[in-house]
């Protein structure tokens, strides 16, 4: 037999095991399924999931502000002179506490002395000449008119005092009110006119911290509501307070409102112009709280998983804020509810649900904090 004969028949042959083969595998019989793996095929949602569960809780929705403010005088002025004029005396110093009604500084008044002088003679002058006029009323000797003249030079000369009394009051400036007084403006000698600054007047008793809030924490303001404020200059301290004032209206351009805190300042410690970090909390309605993991998302909005009778149930939910690692939610969740954190992914409404322990790797404690 040629070698090309021998290679065709060994080809032929072996085609011809091969649909032998074929025919024994396509006519065996088939190997039954198992029962238990049958039933778990066709009923997929009988099997239990394994979850990790956290519990529902209660919480605020407080809300920590952390804003900076400026720091205010309970009382503050600017001192101008009432008059122009020289400087003739300057009796405070930077720093200086003054009382209420205290002289700062006095001009030179000479020409003022003596205008007082000379109204306080024509008053003596009117008043004689009037006292004289008086005797002889009723007798006829001076007429009624005279008389009434006399009176009305009297009653001018004592305003004409009134006046050059005002003239040398104007030349003293004084302190309107208790303070503490800032850095001169003038010097002794100085010609100051009546916009020159002679120096600052505070009150710092107590200061107030000026500060803005959004507009969304209006409702939430109240007046006695308790702050506290920090500065950089006493690190580690803090001062407390309250909300004293609260502006009437919302500024249009920022949406901001305007508040204003008092905090006291018995160790005189603090002074107006500083900066302020404020610090309060604005209280809120009490949510349910959940875990942030047990927080889905769907077509129709924001739901949970809560396990009811060992049943996932699918319950929904609004977010209405997120506080460190909860989220506080408004809905039909009741407080000490079990809501799945882990295994979320396979659960269908009205499955079992198989609960397991959240390992050292596991991405949620169960335990909130």
């Amino acid at each position: 037999m040629t070698p090309r004969l021998r290679f065709t028949f060994i080809i032929a042959l072996l085609l011809l095991l091969c649909t032998l083969w074929l025919l024994w595998v396509m006519r065996a019989p088939k190997t039954a399924v198992p029962a238990a793996q049958e039933v778990n095929q066709m009923t997929p949602a009988a099997a239990a999931v394994p979850v990790v569960l956290g519990i529902a809780t209660e919480a605020a929705d407080d809300v920590d502000i952390d804003v900076l403010g400026s720091g205010l005088a309970a009382r503050a002025v600017t001192l101008f002179p009432a008059v122009a004029g020289e400087v003739a005396e300057l009796d405070f110093r930077a720093g200086q506490r003054v009382v209420a009604q205290q002289v700062l500084l006095r001009l030179v008044d000479r020409d003022q002395r003596l205008a007082v002088d000379l109204a306080a003679a024509r008053l003596d002058a009117a008043q004689s000449l009037l006292a004289r006029y008086e005797v002889t009323r009723g007798t006829g000797a001076v007429p009624g008119s005279v008389i009434d003249e006399a009176q009305s030079g009297v009653a001018l000369a004592r305003i004409e005092v009134r006046q050059a009394n005002e003239a040398l009051a104007d030349r003293v400036v004084r302190a309107p009110f208790a303070g503490v007084v800032g850095l001169a403006g003038v010097e002794p000698g100085d010609r100051v006119a009546l916009g020159s600054l002679i120096t600052t007047l505070d009150d710092r008793r107590s200061l107030q911290v000026a500060f803005e809030l959004p507009e969304a924490y209006a409702a939430r303001l109240k007046l006695g509501q308790a702050l506290n404020v920090a500065n950089p200059a006493f690190a580690g301290r803090r001062f407390e307070g309250q909300i004293t004032e609260i502006d009437s209206r919302v500024d249009s351009i920022s949406r901001n409102l305007r508040v204003r805190a008092t905090v006291p300042n018995p160790e005189d410690m603090l002074r107006p112009g500083m900066s302020f970090q404020v610090q309060l909390i604005l209280p809120g309605k009490r949510y349910v709280a959940v875990p942030e993991l047990a927080l889905q998302w769907g077509r129709e909005g924001a739901f949970v998983w809560a396990v009811r009778d060992g049943k996932a149930v699918q319950v929904t939910v609004r977010s209405v804020r997120r506080t460190r690692s909860l989220v506080l939610v408004d809905g039909r969740l009741e407080v000490g509810e079990q809501v799945v954190v882990e295994g979320v992914q396979r659960l269908r409404a009205g499955r079992s649900v198989l609960v397991a322990e959240a390992g050292p790797t596991s991405i949620f404690s169960s335990t909130p904090p």
